[in-house]
């Protein structure tokens, strides 16, 4: 027979996602220190709790004091792996981004517990009745133990938790990292190669050219081209880019040499904030421009054997 009664302890790690999610995206409370207790919540405790109630969801697995402990546990083991994974994402590892996941396998791991729960027989599934988590762990260091021992297991238990507050007070609240811009060249096909590095005087070459804004705000650049020293002239929509924060700009850049030579300097010069003082980034390649008609004598050269 399925219960309908949902455990008071999965309803209270439901309550505390919730409440994690909505002092981080609600604006008038994300500005509060408050915060702080329902992020520790969540980083410390919460994720471990569901794991371990999917892993144990028998009463007589495991005592009260061991779910605590094997939770805190857990948590600590969880929350980084999920935190590496999100620096592969556009997202990074930040405070919405990381709240958001950890909430999603949590309660994941909630819905696997229930099922477990509930394909346990009548009075087998784990249930905690109000105030257990208080009464079984001080009963428990109390039976059995000398007072030197209750004192040194207190004490690895408040350096326990010392630690992994701190923990998750560093990754609810990172600190600013430095803010920096990726630049770079594609070939015509989108692949870094087939950089059009050989052309006749006046013709066009292109290339595509990406920034990506890692600088935590919006930012406003500009680039430009030089052939050995001298501008060439791009369209206005290449020269003047605004990107905004973990935005990507990406564009074909047409250009055009009008003198020859080898082994010219081909420079992708970025600028940003209007400082045209010094490049903020810089790209180049070399390139050899011939003039006009003269790749065409020497290919009819070649064919009659000269």
């Amino acid at each position: 027979m399925v219960k309908s009664r949902v455990p008071v302890d999965i309803l209270g790690v439901v309550a505390g996602l919730l409440l994690a999610n909505l002092f981080v995206f609600i604006p008038l409370l994300n500005t509060m220190g408050l915060r702080i207790l329902p992020g520790i919540l969540i980083v410390l405790f919460l994720p471990g709790y569901a794991m371990v109630a999917a892993l144990f969801p028998g009463k007589d697995e495991i005592s009260v004091p061991e779910r605590i402990a094997f939770s805190l546990g857990m948590s600590v083991a969880l929350v980084p792996f999920i935190g590496y994974g999100l620096l592969y994402t556009s997202w990074g590892m930040n405070a919405g981004p990381l709240v958001i996941s950890i909430s999603v396998v949590t309660l994941m791991m909630c819905i696997v517990a229930l099922f477990r729960r509930h394909r346990l027989p009548e009075g087998a599934a784990f249930s905690v009745p109000y105030g257990s988590f208080i009464r079984l762990p001080v009963n428990s260091l109390q039976g059995s133990r000398s007072r030197l021992e209750t004192a040194l297991a207190l004490l690895l238990l408040a350096s326990v938790l010392v630690s992994a507050a701190t923990v998750a007070y560093v990754i609810i609240n990172p600190r600013p990292g430095e803010g920096f811009t990726e630049f770079y060249l594609l070939g015509p096909e989108g692949k870094s190669g087939g950089y059009p590095t050989s052309l006749n005087a006046g013709d066009s070459g292109q290339v595509t050219v990406g920034v990506v804004n890692q600088e935590k705000r919006t930012v406003d650049y500009q680039l430009a081209v030089l052939l050995d020293g001298n501008p060439l002239p791009l369209q206005a929509q290449e020269e003047n880019i605004r990107v905004e924060n973990n935005e990507r700009w990406e564009r074909t850049v047409s250009f055009a040499p009008e003198v020859s030579g080898n082994n010219m300097k081909l420079q992708f010069l970025l600028y940003k904030d209007a400082d045209l003082s010094e490049p903020y980034r810089e790209l180049h390649l070399w390139i050899d421009v011939t003039e006009n008609g003269t790749r065409g004598s020497q290919a009819a050269g070649n064919q009659n054997g000269v």
